[in-house]
């Protein structure tokens, strides 16, 4: 029996005895229950979703051309960060030199260097 067909089970007998149990018996103790099983669901679906990307990692380690998919990687970020720059409006200029530039027109109006 796998996990999933184990968890569905077990939710199918949950189901079930909660039918049993009458309506208004214990109504704090069954909103704290409820609150238990939610947080429980939670973080079993987070470590779920934690464990799946640990392979997926380990799975992208073991692979042979893993230098290639770093060095594809990266260039595609650097085109990615041109783009972005380019959307901004800083065309081809590089960020650094325009803000000295700035800082440049703002020392020789106002005769003293900004702080």
């Amino acid at each position: 029996m796998s996990q999933t067909e184990h968890d569905q089970s077990a939710y199918r007998r949950e189901q079930d005895q909660q039918q049993e149990r009458p309506a208004g018996a214990g109504s704090a103790a069954a909103s704290l229950e409820l609150l238990t099983l939610l947080a429980a669901g939670v973080a079993d679906l987070a470590l779920d979703q934690l464990r799946q990307t640990a392979d997926r990692a380990q799975d992208a380690l073991r692979r042979a051309d893993l230098r290639e998919l770093l060095t594809d990687g990266v260039v595609e970020l650097r085109k990615r960060g041109e783009l972005a720059t380019r959307r901004a409006g800083m065309g081809d200029e590089n960020y650094l030199e325009t803000m000295a530039r700035r800082a440049a027109e703002r020392t020789t109006s106002e005769g003293r260097p900004c702080a």
